[in-house]
């Protein structure tokens, strides 16, 4: 690849990073002050809770990884190394050949500030940001959603509150149309989430990003579209709705305890590939129980990503397949068996969170069957 495409491609890749990063939170607050206009205080709150705390949790860790410096402390530790790595692109000191062979480096303390953002910090901040901030958001608009759908329907019909399903499909179906500002929203936290989870994926040293982006984009848009949809279909049952936070709490739990107790430092073997990839490599213990418990764990809850280096450990990605494909069948045939009224949705969605979820095992199978270097259909170099 010539000089010119690279440095057009780096360009590229850290604008669009930058432009869905600053889309999704600014969307955010705008959905949030919509709905503080609106009188719909509960909302407001929990849309601005989900799109501020993560920032703070991403600045904590990028100012233990990257040091204490001023803009940690606002918050603006993402947007401050998104200018630092365009302003060193613009003005050439930095070449594009450079930053592409620091990636190939699994020790990334020694690369140099532009180089290590580029290939560790800004992947990193965007995961935990985005996915902690964008799929909450996603499953509080879509619950939002099917609640004011189903109001709208008891609206139309008080008489019929007590048998809503003599409700007609057309009712229903009007009744759930997205507002713009709202699809905007949605959209723009997905397409975060999914663009998050396949730069991360594809920044290891030897990854062959054209190979196993593509993969991990089909992989990921069934994985969390099941998952988001189970969450907030048994969210939107009215007795039981509360209960949700139940189940994703016993799921970060489970997960707190797995990732810790089958961590890096505590499980024997040689990871084909070394430890300085991982971002917690040269930390202590205390420092990794809290990285596994505040950031890998609530991830978990919503797909499984890969921290640290590939350590070819199976008790972590099989503790929560095994959780994800439980709970997303269980919620979903919950609603099913305990929803008032019969609408045009149902049986797609019955399907995507039932196929999805299967389909998503499937693919975590192919991932540890195939995410080795000797294997033929392996998106790793085996250098």
């Amino acid at each position: 690849m010539c000089h010119c495409v690279q440095h057009f491609w780096l360009i590229f890749r850290t604008l669009a990073g930058f432009a869905l990063y600053i889309a999704d939170f600014v969307t955010d607050v705008i959905l949030a002050v919509e709905y503080y206009r609106n009188g719909h205080y509960y909302w407001f709150g929990l849309t601005l809770g989900f799109a501020l705390v993560p920032q703070i949790i991403v600045n904590f860790v990028l100012m233990y990884l990257d040091g204490c410096k001023w803009y940690y402390l606002l918050p603006l530790g993402v947007p401050a190394n998104y200018f630092q790595v365009l302003y060193g692109f613009f003005s050439c000191k930095h070449k594009p050949k450079d930053i592409l062979q620091a990636r190939e480096k699994e020790d990334q303390d020694r690369q140099k500030p532009v180089a290590r953002a580029v290939n560790h910090l800004l992947p990193l901040a965007r995961l935990v940001g985005t996915l902690l901030e964008s799929l909450p958001e996603l499953c509080l608009q879509v619950y939002v959603l099917l609640r004011t759908g189903q109001k709208s329907c008891l609206e139309t019909h008080p008489l019929k509150a007590v048998t809503m399903a003599t409700v007609t499909m057309a009712t229903v179906k009007s009744s759930l149309e997205i507002p713009n500002l709202k699809a905007v929203t949605m959209a723009v936290s997905f397409l975060a989430s999914l663009y998050s989870i396949i730069e991360w994926e594809t920044h290891f040293p030897k990854v062959v990003a054209c190979i196993w982006g593509p993969l991990v984009f089909l992989w990921k848009s069934i994985d969390l579209s099941a998952r988001i949809l189970a969450l907030c279909l048994f969210a939107s049952i009215c007795n039981v709705r509360y209960w949700v936070f139940v189940i994703v709490g016993a799921h970060w739990l489970v997960m707190a305890v797995v990732e810790n107790y089958f961590c890096q430092y505590l499980v024997k073997g040689k990871a084909w590939m070394e430890s300085g990839t991982d971002v917690t490599s040269n930390s202590n213990c205390c420092v990794k129980f809290m990285f596994n418990t505040f950031v890998v764990a609530p991830v978990d809850v919503f797909t499984w990503v890969t921290f640290g280096s590939r350590l070819r450990g199976k008790v972590q990605p099989f503790v929560n397949n095994v959780l994800m494909l439980l709970s997303n069948i269980g919620m979903v045939l919950a609603w099913h068996f305990a929803k008032d009224f019969e609408s045009w949705h149902d049986d797609p969605a019955l399907g995507v969170v039932v196929g999805g979820s299967v389909a998503s095992v499937l693919f975590q199978g192919m991932y540890w069957v195939c995410y080795r270097p000797c294997c033929a259909c392996s998106p790793i170099e085996d250098v």
